[in-house]
């Protein structure tokens, strides 16, 4: 019962280029008749140091505004050498003065591939855009960060440091002389991030990190630092690896029981969520829009990143097995809860070994054992003992097979679930399908590796 996908490890190396516009909206910055460029030895696809590098570049204060492109460029003798290779552009938006050794060009006498760029720079700002993609969107966050922080007196004593600045969330590191906090924003259709977070932290210790503010006009959270990313490499999120020495079995154990302690002390206290606007992503819900799943332009057939005609044809042959571990699933005994909807090692943080999960914007009421993959969780030598240790928190509600079938149907249609998440939560509410029109393709391959 395998569901990974394998990713290979690499160093990256990025090229990044800067779309910058005047404030007059026709010209954009340029040197040598070319957008700004650096060369850097790490990612910056979401906007990690992106603004600070070319701020000292171009001797002004620039703000992150939004990625227009991404790439991963064909290079034999950087592959060679485990280096992975991308060219990234980000628009930024000029908050100080003119630079005085940059010039100012139009569209039409940049290089021909530049110019797309430099058109997105200049377009209308469309109503999808979130509040941090948009110029002084992220300077409005930071005023109520400091407001806030005042408040609280906790001011900050450096600049913060961006982690993630996507078209569905910010986030960013706060340093304070008592130690680090996080702001965080996220758009209107993940609006009920916020109450959740908030119940949580509030409610049921290790259920999120603890909610010091927030905003729902903003969108904005100010949590505090629930520790350090678990990064144990798990087959399902980063691809097959030898696990650390200081990740245990215990430790896979006792995480898949913290995943339960968590779903079980919400089982009774759905009404409070229902409250706070989670909607219903039971088994029914997902079987009455697996359909969805599997509408052609879904699969992107013979195009980049889609799937190939063989496994068209291999995806529609499972649709029968799906539909009924959604059935077997809906009518179990075991009650509804919390449901995160994108649990992954990477929304896991942990503390002294205390564990907090992280990033509830896809939350809805729904089955647990949807969320209980141990492969997205720990690593592959520890799912099998780190499913048991989950499954003994639901002992009494049925007999153990008949809990291990559920979790193994769960494992199935847990794919689906995430896939849904993408295709009706996210894509059609956000700017630039690029960034995640295909993205449901990744656990669609996962349903396609478990069927070998």
């Amino acid at each position: 019962m395998s569901c990974s996908l394998t990713l290979p490890a690499s160093t990256v190396r990025s090229t990044v280029l800067a779309v910058v516009a005047h404030p007059d909206g026709r010209r954009l910055l340029s040197l040598g008749g070319e957008l700004p460029a650096l060369d850097v030895l790490h990612s910056v696809y979401f906007g990690q140091g992106v603004a600070a590098d070319f701020s000292r570049l171009l001797g002004t204060q620039l703000e992150l505004l939004r990625r227009v492109h991404s790439e991963k460029l064909n290079d034999v003798a950087l592959h060679a050498s485990g280096l992975s290779l991308r060219r990234v552009i980000w628009t930024l938006g000029l908050v100080g003065h003119e630079p005085d050794k940059a010039e100012w060009t139009v569209p039409a006498d940049l290089p021909p591939e530049q110019r797309i760029w430099a058109l997105a720079a200049l377009a209308p700002i469309p109503a999808a855009r979130p509040l941090w993609q948009r110029p002084g969107g992220q300077r409005r966050l930071l005023a109520w960060l400091d407001a806030e922080l005042a408040a609280q007196e906790r001011p900050r004593t450096a600049d913060i440091e961006v982690v993630k600045h996507s078209q569905i969330s910010f986030l960013a590191r706060v340093p304070t002389a008592a130690g680090p906090l996080y702001l965080k924003a996220v758009p209107e259709f993940f609006g009920r991030e916020l109450p959740v977070t908030a119940w949580l932290s509030r409610e049921l210790p290790g259920g999120a990190p603890f909610v010091l503010a927030s905003d729902s006009a903003l969108g904005a959270l100010l949590l505090e630092d629930a520790g350090e990313p678990i990064e144990v490499e798990a087959t399902g999120w980063n691809g097959p690896a030898a696990h650390p020495e200081r990740w245990t079995l215990e430790d896979s154990r006792a995480l898949l029981r913290h995943l339960a302690r968590v779903q079980r002390a919400t089982e009774m206290r759905l009404p409070e969520l229902t409250e706070l606007g989670l909607p219903d992503h039971g088994p029914e819900y997902l079987l009455e829009r697996l359909p969805t799943l599997f509408e052609p332009e879904r699969l992107l057939e013979g195009q980049p990143g889609g799937l190939s005609s063989a496994e068209t044809q291999r995806f529609v042959l499972l649709r029968p097995a799906l539909e009924a571990a959604l059935t077997r699933l809906a009518a179990s005994p075991v009650p509804r809860t919390l449901g995160h909807g994108d649990l992954h090692e990477g929304n896991v943080v942990v503390r002294d070994g205390a564990f907090t999960l992280i990033d509830w914007s896809d939350s809805s009421i729904t089955h647990p054992f949807l969320d209980a993959n141990p492969r997205y969780l720990v690593p592959e030598a520890h799912a099998e003992a780190a499913a048991e240790a989950y499954l003994d928190a639901w002992a009494g509600v049925l007999p153990p097979e008949e809990l291990r079938a559920l979790l193994c149907d769960a494992v199935l249609a847990g794919e689906v679930y995430r896939a849904l998440g993408l295709i009706l939560g996210i894509q059609p509410h956000v700017e630039d399908d690029s960034e995640q029109g295909d993205a449901h393709l990744y656990h669609v391959q996962a349903l396609l590796r478990m069927t070998v």
